[in-house]
């Protein structure tokens, strides 16, 4: 029996020993994640859209505490919680147990001047937009967790979240920190950075614009979309009303929600949150011009110095194509005739193009 115990022992300590000190160890430490920086979104002038600023996450460890009513009457003085939320949370028997999180740096820094035991400040980042409404709809915004929700925030999310870091303090086996010991830190990498082809003055000066035409004619939205022909790059995307990326679960309608259920709200929410330009669909109407009146004279259906008639409609079949002007244009060329965005001349250039243009220009005009 001592030979098998002493094998026993053996193998423990020799061929097992890597196991169980990664167990002990395990035991004995205790884990504090540290969130990484996010990485920033910058405008292709060097403006910064998106950054972070240092918040602090308040925990509390239930055995160190010494004295809990002291600790419950200050986190309620400081976080301004309930007292029940407060309680609950520090006479959990737990290793360790969040009260809040994304606390003011400044509140954080006087909670830790009480210095009360088993109280824990970490410092933390959180997403912040120095320009609130900006480019709302097509930056997105972060949760509580810093992960992005929509737009470029969860498409670059992988890029833009960084690694989390750790903190590791030694503990007894009763959960009770060891004096004097140091604390083990594992630094976590902030994400990588984020610039785009916006332009922060013309994203400025196009939003401004696109408030005072929503203003005049009384529109639900107003949306613009300026980009370079050249390269594809788009300079601005606006798509107000904008929403306070500071604060996006705030609905910008101004309207008592206390009335919403929560589905109502959720919806009303995202139709907010939707990128117009991007999402939604409209018919082109007279902008589309540009292509029929092309294919005419890509085909050679038609020449810059041909002449025709406008009485003001045009049959086609069984329907009537009228033109915005009711009395129609009468006679003009083919420039005047896009000048004055003439229907029925631009519908004749059209059905006179259809068979002889390329494939995709034909479905562009099926389109129209």
């Amino acid at each position: 029996m001592m030979l098998v115990l002493a094998g026993r022992l053996v193998y423990l300590m020799i061929f097992e020993s890597e196991y169980y000190q990664e167990l002990a160890q395990d035991l004995h430490e205790r884990e504090r994640s540290i969130k990484a920086a996010r990485g920033r979104i910058i405008d292709r002038t060097g403006t910064v859209l998106a950054d972070n600023r240092t918040v602090c996450t308040i925990s509390v460890i239930h055995s160190q505490i010494e004295d809990p009513e002291a600790v419950i009457e200050m986190l309620c003085r400081e976080l301004g919680l309930s007292e029940e939320t407060v309680r609950a949370r520090v006479e959990k028997v737990s290793s360790i147990e969040r009260i809040q999180s994304n606390v003011d740096k400044e509140i954080g820094d006087a909670i830790r001047s009480y210095h009360y035991a088993g109280v824990k400040v970490d410092e933390d980042f959180k997403r912040y937009y120095p320009y609130n409404e900006l480019a709302s709809k097509v930056l997105g915004f972060t949760g509580s967790d810093n992960q992005g929700i929509i737009g470029l925030e969860v498409m670059y999310d992988e890029y833009l979240e960084g690694i989390p870091g750790t903190i590791l303090t030694l503990t007894d086996a009763r959960g009770i920190e060891i004096e004097n010991a140091k604390e083990g830190r594992v630094e976590s990498v902030p994400g990588n950075d984020l610039m785009v082809s916006l332009d922060y003055n013309i994203q400025f000066y196009a939003q401004q614009e696109a408030l005072r035409v929503m203003e005049a004619k009384q529109a639900e939205y107003v949306s613009i979309l300026i980009m370079n022909p050249q390269t594809g790059e788009i300079y601005a995307c606006v798509n107000v009303p904008e929403f306070n990326l500071n604060d996006p679960f705030t609905l910008n309608t101004g309207g008592d929600t206390s009335s919403m259920t929560e589905e109502q709200k959720q919806d009303a929410l995202n139709r907010m949150w939707r990128n117009q330009s991007v999402n939604d669909t409209y018919e082109p109407g007279s902008t589309f011009k540009i292509f029929t009146s092309s294919a005419a004279l890509l085909t050679g259906t038609c020449t810059l110095q041909d002449h025709f008639s406008c009485p003001g409609y045009k049959i086609v079949e069984d329907r009537r194509i009228r033109c915005h002007k009711v009395g129609g244009h009468g006679g003009q060329d083919f420039t005047h005739a896009i000048m004055n965005s003439c229907n029925p001349r631009i519908q004749k250039y059209c059905l006179h193009s259809f068979h002889f243009c390329p494939p995709a220009l034909r479905r562009g005009l099926l389109y129209v």
